[in-house]
This record gives structure tokens, C-alpha cells and sequence, in this order.
């Protein structure tokens, strides 16, 4: 079969490697769309340590299955299915208590060396499926895990009613966050971005008021937006010192930050802007399996507009010069999808 192998930092190549064999509890799959998630477009250029060549990148897809092995009752040949890619151990301390995406022993679809689904097929235990809903192509199916991202980050707060929130970054997992905050009828959803276009998309999916951090006095806008109440909640889906620092000064006391990005490993935060107005900051990651199966149903309701996410769908192929076109227009795209069967 035919995958998209990451070789070394710049380095993607299309190489026939073995199809896999499913074993035991595996369904084998034939992809039929896998996002390429911003952290593929850093992994590749090796920026992360997140992907140790060689090995094929992809986390974010579905697929229809082909094969199944040995005790695969659940899911038939020709059955779309959206893959949860954490695979879970089930049995260590935190499994027991269902935070499976912090198994202990957990592997993870396209991420360190374990080959992902930038690739025409690939075989994933049957517990990690779930049925492809009726109102969802492949391609919006592949979109489950961005969402789930932003579910898992959502889900930490009860209650958005009447609330003022704070959306910092509105990439792909940012407009994720958005249209499910969206749902939980808040007072008012301020996204802030350094990208005019992005925050054009933000609008569009339903955004009250956006902000250019560098045009003008941030602190003053959100102070004019909420009439001097600053914010409820804030959710930071960037990851570096100044946005984090923007996420907690821009709360109102006892307001809560919720941190989604992780791009920056070590930075210098302001504890008094924390500790002396008794504000709560909460990191999340990723999703439980729980959560993921909620995220499909959601997606199944037909409440997210998924399909305005997609900027483009490209073959296999095409897939390295999609990776190029991400690192140096990344504002002229929200996903791309690789389809292997084009």
C-alpha cells in the first residue's frame, strides 16, 4: 500500500510499505480521510520530538472496513467508522477511573512511531470505532477529533449561560471551541487572533466580537466589550507566554482560564495575576473516550457546521506539497483533508 512516510525534519515521502494484517479485536480499514492536524505540520519539520521517523503521520481520520480480525463483533466490512486514536490500555489507575487519555500505557495514531492513517489502510482494535453517523461524509468524520479536542476543553465548565468568554486563537481548534461554546448559550463570545482572515472565519461561525491583539489597547477592548466586567472564562488555543499571560490578566476575579495550547514548553507567568484576584487556571488534553463518543453524536445532530472547516481535499499524492502550503500560508487555510483513495 502506498503511505505518506515522515523521514526527518522536511522530509515526506510516498513509499510502498506492507498493508497491515488485523489481529486479534482489529478492524482493518481502508482510510478515506485523515486530517493533517497543525502539531503533523510541526512534527514534520521536527520541531516537537512528537514524531520519531520513520513512521506515517495521521490522527485525525475515518474509514470504511475492509477486514476484520478474530472477535470483531461490533462492525462489519463496508461500515464507515470515525476512529478515537488514543489507544487505551483499560486496566492502569487512570483508566479505571476513565480518564483514558491519560492511560499509562496509551499509544497514540500517528504520533511518536506509531503509524497513523496518512496511508491507504491501516488496522485499529475495534474498542477505538465508532459508527460513521448517516449525516456525516468521511470527511466531516475526520473532523471528530479536532472537535473532541475542543469538547474536552468545554466540558470542563458546567455552566456558559450568560457567562462572558474569552476564545484566544481561532485556528482550527479554536472555531471548534466556538461553535461548541456556542451551544451553551453564553452572554457573549469575544475570539482574539493576530490573523485578519482567521478572525473573518470566527465571525462567520458566530463569534460576537474579535479582537486583533495588536491593533489597539487588548485590555481596554475587552473592558469596552463587557462593560467593564472583564471575563468569565477564557480559553487559550495557542500556547505561548503572552497568550497565556493575556488568558488569566483578562478574567474578572475569581474567573476561570481553561489552556488547550501547548506550543511553547516553558514560559513566565505573572502568579500575582492569579493568585491575588483568586482566578483558576485548568489545563485540559485531549479527550477521554467518553467524550469522543459523545463528540460523534454531536456531529451526528447536524449543530456543527464541520463542512465550513474544510479548505481543501487533496490525494495522497498531493499531501507533501499540502504540508508546504500549511507552513508558509497557514492563514489562507482552516483544514486540510488527505482523501488516500483519490
Amino acid at each position: 500500500m502506498k503511505a505518506l512516510r515522515y523521514l526527518g525534519p522536511g522530509q515526506l515521502v510516498i513509499e510502498d510499505v506492507a498493508t497491515p494484517t488485523p489481529q486479534k479485536g482489529e478492524a482493518l480499514l481502508k482510510v478515506r480521510a485523515c486530517g493533517i492536524c497543525g502539531s503533523d505540520v510541526h512534527g514534520a519539520l521536527g520541531l516537537t520530538g512528537r514524531r520519531i521517523p520513520p513512521m506515517t503521520m495521521g490522527h485525525e481520520f475515518s474509514a470504511e472496513v475492509i477486514e476484520s480480525g478474530s472477535d470483531v463483533t461490533l462492525f462489519k466490512a463496508g461500515d464507515g467508522v470515525i476512529v478515537q486514536p488514543i489507544h487505551f490500555c483499560g486496566g492502569c489507575v487512570n483508566c479505571r477511573q476513565g480518564l483514558t487519555n491519560m492511560c499509562l500505557n496509551r499509544k497514540f495514531f500517528g504520533v511518536l512511531t506509531v503509524d497513523g492513517a496518512m496511508a491507504e489502510y491501516v488496522a485499529v482494535p475495534e474498542k477505538l470505532l465508532y459508527k460513521l453517523p448517516e449525516r456525516c461524509s468521511y470527511e466531516i468524520g475526520a473532523l471528530a477529533e479536532p472537535y473532541a479536542v475542543a469538547y474536552g476543553a468545554v466540558k470542563k465548565i458546567d455552566d456558559f449561560a450568560g457567562k462572558n468568554v474569552l476564545i484566544i486563537g481561532a485556528g482550527t481548534i479554536g472555531l471548534c471551541i466556538l461553535q461548541l461554546v456556542k451551544l451553551r448559550d453564553p452572554r457573549l463570545i469575544i475570539v482574539s487572533d493576530l490573523s485578519d482572515a482567521r478572525l473573518k472565519v470566527a465571525k462567520e461561525f458566530g463569534a460576537d466580537k474579535t479582537i486583533h491583539p495588536q491593533n489597539g489597547d487588548y485590555t481596554e477592548a475587552i473592558a469596552h466589550y463587557t462593560d467593564g466586567l472583564m471575563v468569565d472564562i477564557s480559553i487559550e488555543a495557542v500556547g505561548v507566554q503572552a497568550t497565556a499571560n493575556q488568558a488569566i490578566r483578562l478574567l474578572k476575579v475569581g474567573g476561570t482560564s481553561i489552556w488547550v495550547g501547548m506550543s511553547q514548553k516553558e514560559m513566565e507567568i505573572n502568579m500575582q495575576d492569579i493568585v491575588c484576584s483568586a482566578r483558576k487556571v485548568w489545563g485540559t488534553f485531549n479527550y477521554t473516550h467518553k467524550e469522543f463518543g459523545e463528540v460523534v453524536a454531536i456531529m451526528g445532530s447536524g449543530k456543527m457546521a464541520a463542512q465550513k472547516l474544510i479548505s481543501e481535499v487533496v490525494s495522497l499524492n498531493d499531501a507533501p506539497k499540502a504540508f508546504d502550503d500549511l507552513r508558509q500560508r497557514p492563514d489562507e487555510f482552516i483544514k486540510v483533508i488527505i482523501d488516500p483513495t483519490q
